[in-house]
Parts: C-alpha cells; sequence; structure tokens
C-alpha cells in the first residue's frame, strides 16, 4: 500500500510537460479570444463613466448604512457599560489581564477611528493645470461648467476666442466639506490662468506700441485719433489724411491681459511721450515767449533748469525744454464750408466845409453774407495751410460812407490822434518805439506797449492777405485795404483770422504776444502804402 502511494507520488512528479507544439494551438485560440472580446466590449467604453458614477452613488449608499449600524454599536457599548457599572451584568474576574482583550480593543478602536474619518470624507475631484492645483470641487462635470463659463466671460469682455494653452487635468480624492473651494473661489482661480487670444500689435516706424484686438479695432483707433483733430464744425470734411510715421501691424498670440481697448489705446496715443531739448538762447529771447514758442509755461522751464533764479538770459545760454511729443503726426486736408459775415467797405468822400483830420459819418452802411469754402490742411491739431477755394454772397453789404475834412487851419497839432484818420488804433498802449531809425537800424513801424493776450482789432475793414508764422516778426496778419493800402500785425500770441477772410474795422484779429524776435509783450504795427512803408502816425485818428 505504501509501496503504491510512493510510486504514484513519484509518478506524478515526473509527469512530461506540455510541449511548444501542443502550446501553440492553446495560445492560438487565446489570442483570438481575446480580439473577439475586445471588439465586443470596446464599444461599451463611454458608457463607463455612468457605471463609475452609479458604482461611486451605491458606495456612498453603503457608507451611510455602516455609519447607521457603528451608531447602533455605540449605544450598545454604552448600554452594557451602563449596566457593568450598575451590576446588572457581571464579567470574570481577571478578564483584563487576558492579551485578547487588548487585541479585541485596539481592533475596535481602529476600526471605529477609519469609518469617523470616512464619515468626514466626501468624494471630491482635484482640479489641475499644469503642476499647480487650483481647486477642489465636487466633480469634473461641475469644473467644466465653471472653466466654460469664464472662458465665454473673457470672451464677451474681448470680443473675440480666448483659449488656455494646456488642458485642466482632474483628479478624484477625497476631502473633507471644510478643504473643498466654493464655486466663486474656483471662478477667481480659473481667471487667474494664462488665458490666450489672437492679437494685432501695432507699430509705429518699427517700435511695438500697444496691442489691440484686431485690425478693426485698429483702424478704429487711427480713426479716433484723427476725428480728435477737426474742428468739430457740421460744414468740414475731410477729403484725405495720410499719417507721417509708419505704421504697421503683425499677429500675435498674447495673453488676455495685454491686449488694450480702443479707449485705452486712444488715451496712450493722445498723451504722447516726453523728451527734453536743449534750446540755444538767442538774440531777442525771453523765457515768456521761448516757452510760448514750445507750448509751455515759465514755471515749466524753471522747473527743467533748477539753475535759474531770475528771468535773465543771455545770448547762446543752453536752457533745458521738457517738451511732451505724439506718438503720431497725421496730415489732415478737409474742406469747411462755413457762412461769413462781409464787412461794409468803407468810402470816403472829401467835404472841405470839414476842417482836415475830421470825420463823419454819412452812411453807417449795412453788413452782407456770403458762403465761403476753405480748404484746410493740419498737423494734427495745428491749421498750417487755410485757403479759399470758393466763395458765393448771398446778401451785398451796402458800403460804409464817411467824409473826410480838407479845410485848412492856420495851425496843426502834431500829436496822437492827429493823423488822416483813416485808421483806428489796433490796441490802446504807451508807444515803446516810434517809425524811423533807431541805433542804425530802421524801425518801419511803431511798437505799443500792451498786456499779453490784450485783443487787436483790424484798422480798418479789408481783406486778410496772410495770416500765420513769418520768421522774426513771429505770428502776423496782413490786411489789404485797398487803394494800395495794406497793415500788418506782428508778434501776436494767438491769431484769430484766416488768409481770405474779409474782416471789419475794428473786428479783433489776435491777441498781443511777444512770438519772433521780440523783447516783451508788444504790438508791432506797420502800414503800408504803394509798396513803402510809412509812419502809422500819420493814417491814425
Amino acid at each position: 500500500m505504501d509501496t503504491a502511494n510512493s510510486h504514484n507520488s513519484k509518478g506524478s512528479q515526473k509527469a512530461p510537460l506540455l510541449s511548444s507544439v501542443q502550446c501553440q494551438p492553446l495560445l492560438d485560440r487565446w489570442c483570438v479570444a481575446k480580439s473577439r472580446l475586445s471588439s465586443r466590449f470596446g464599444s461599451l467604453a463611454p458608457g463607463l463613466q455612468g457605471v463609475r458614477q452609479e458604482v461611486m452613488s451605491w458606495l456612498d449608499e453603503r457608507r451611510k448604512w455602516v455609519l447607521g449600524d457603528l451608531r447602533r454599536c455605540g449605544r450598545g457599548i454604552v448600554g452594557f457599560l451602563v449596566d457593568l457599572r450598575t451590576g446588572k451584568r457581571g464579567v470574570k474576574r481577571g478578564f483584563w489581564k487576558n492579551p485578547r482583550f487588548y487585541a479585541a480593543v485596539l481592533a475596535g478602536c481602529l476600526l471605529g477611528g477609519n469609518f469617523l474619518l470616512m464619515a468626514r470624507q466626501h468624494l471630491a475631484c482635484a482640479a489641475y493645470y499644469g503642476d499647480e492645483r487650483i481647486g477642489l470641487i465636487s466633480s469634473q462635470k461641475a469644473g467644466e461648467e465653471m472653466r466654460l463659463k469664464v472662458e465665454e466671460a473673457l470672451e464677451r469682455e474681448l470680443g473675440q476666442d480666448v483659449f488656455l494653452p494646456s488642458s485642466l487635468v482632474y483628479k478624484t480624492c477625497m476631502a473633507s466639506r471644510v478643504e473643498m473651494d466654493s464655486l466663486q473661489q474656483f471662478e477667481a482661480a480659473l481667471r487667474e490662468l494664462p488665458w490666450m487670444t489672437n492679437a494685432v500689435e501695432m507699430c509705429i516706424d518699427g517700435e511695438p506700441v500697444f496691442i489691440l484686438a484686431d485690425r478693426k479695432a485698429a483702424q478704429e483707433l487711427l480713426n479716433r485719433f484723427r476725428d480728435g483733430f477737426l474742428s468739430g464744425e457740421s460744414g468740414e470734411k475731410v477729403e484725405s489724411f495720410e499719417f507721417q510715421e509708419e505704421i504697421t501691424f503683425r499677429s500675435r498670440r498674447v495673453a488676455v491681459q495685454d491686449v488694450l481697448s480702443v479707449e485705452d489705446a486712444l488715451t496712450v496715443l493722445n498723451g504722447g511721450t516726453s523728451r527734453v531739448k536743449t534750446y540755444v538762447v538767442k538774440e531777442g529771447d525771453n523765457l515768456w515767449s521761448i516757452a510760448r514758442a514750445h507750448g509751455l509755461l515759465v514755471e515749466d522751464i524753471f522747473q527743467a533748469n533748477p539753475q535759474l533764479t531770475s528771468e535773465r538770459l543771455d545770448v547762446g545760454q543752453e536752457i533745458r525744454l521738457a517738451l511732451e511729443e505724439p506718438l503720431l503726426h497725421v496730415m489732415i486736408t478737409s474742406t469747411l464750408v462755413k457762412k461769413e459775415v462781409l464787412p461794409p467797405e468803407t468810402r470816403t468822400q472829401l467835404n472841405d466845409s470839414l476842417r482836415r483830420g475830421q470825420t463823419k459819418v454819412i452812411s453807417s452802411g449795412e453788413s452782407g453774407e456770403a458762403m465761403v469754402v476753405y480748404r484746410l490742411v493740419r498737423r494734427n491739431d495745428r491749421v498750417v495751410e487755410r485757403q479759399e477755394i470758393g466763395r458765393q454772397v448771398l446778401k451785398e453789404p451796402k458800403p460804409r460812407i464817411v467824409a473826410k475834412g480838407t479845410k485848412s487851419t492856420v495851425t496843426a497839432v502834431a500829436a496822437r490822434g492827429s493823423g488822416s484818420g483813416v485808421l483806428r488804433w489796433p490796441v490802446s498802449g504807451r508807444i515803446t518805439s516810434g517809425f524811423g531809425y533807431r541805433g542804425g537800424e530802421f524801425h518801419g513801424a511803431i511798437d505799443i506797449a500792451a498786456a499779453a493776450g490784450t485783443a487787436v482789432r483790424a484798422a480798418a475793414g479789408g481783406r486778410v492777405i496772410s495770416a500765420g508764422w513769418q520768421g522774426g516778426y513771429g505770428y502776423t496778419v496782413a490786411i489789404d485795404h485797398g487803394n494800395g493800402m495794406v497793415t500788418r500785425y506782428a508778434h501776436l500770441s494767438r491769431i484769430s483770422v484766416g488768409t481770405g477772410e474779409s474782416v471789419a474795422a475794428g473786428e479783433v484779429i489776435g491777441a498781443v504776444g511777444s512770438t519772433g524776435r521780440s523783447t516783451g509783450p508788444h504790438l508791432h504795427f506797420e502800414v503800408v502804402v504803394g509798396g513803402s512803408k510809412k509812419n502809422p502816425l500819420n493814417y491814425l485818428r
């Protein structure tokens, strides 16, 4: 018997293994079965997510059942301990010396602690962007819904598509309610992510200036920048415009926060850039004239030059000027149609019943009206050229008739106001420099002192033949009064009329200044008759 058993045992140990030839059919059958299973159950993959959610729901329900059982168990243990204390139940003496008792107590504590921990933990989803955890939320579905909400809000604000360079990754985990992020906290974290968009970078002379949403926004910016320099009058129409700097655009993928709105970009353009210029003082310069010529205040010059302790300047002295220069210069050509008043022409009639120098208005005349078309050329906000290209008289003016006395008198008084009375004084003030030679230089006008900004009025009615900058004269206006007489008003701080306009006697044409070659605020007043400069005092009344 023993021998047989021994023999069977040895025989089983020496049973030969399957050969490779015998294994090959089995392996082939296994591969075929595996491919069939894959093709049959592969279509079930989309439903696995739903099954997972159902399973997790089932597990949550089981957890609640276990917690209920633990509570009942706890109440039973408490009742048992009370019975022990009151003597209702007895135990064997020395049971606590048994090692099994301590093992049971330790196991119960571990099991209870684990269930208590499970009771405080909930199934959660951690959202990651790259390696950084950005939020702890209830589910991946809630995270994706909030991501889409933030994406749509940013697209509405920007007006175009936005995207994240990388996708969010969600990982299932357990977390307490205290650790969970609110939807508001998760939304704030999503807004802080590096959202990107395709935008347009605007360059001026090759230098990047700012980034705009698209070409449409860039064109709107340039149009609004240009239109800001127009007069705003209803009769003005832009014919053409050209930027003097080279403007280029290039597409870029940029962060959403780097894209400027049209309003913010317009503020940057209008603000310009600061630049410090060194100015060499020339003869006739003073702080007021330098500041005026560069659009500054005298206080600005003192701030840029702390070394200046007074207003005295020396020829050849260098001073610093802090200038604001625009980023862009635009040349705008436009036509302006405006209704103008035609002043009455003054006609003089000689009267021998009036003493020489006396005048008498016979008829005050009546103004007319005309629609005048001007072509304006601006460089940003400054009109550099004004040309009349059309005129339609709506109402003819009636002439003003003045009788001029020719009766001789025995004596004559040579004093201010004793001229022929043809012209009125353009400004009130004392004469600081008369007509004639002063030193070795001939002065073909009179200088009338007046405060800067005082209104300068036309000495007689006529038509403006020039208005603008004229070298040493500074801002100057010249008026043709007919019969070969022209008056010139120089060193003005501003000009209120344009070339080709008709002005009436006493009409404001500018303001006293100190532009050009000037030592202080005053009016340089010339009278030219037949091409020769005449003493204005002989014509003023």
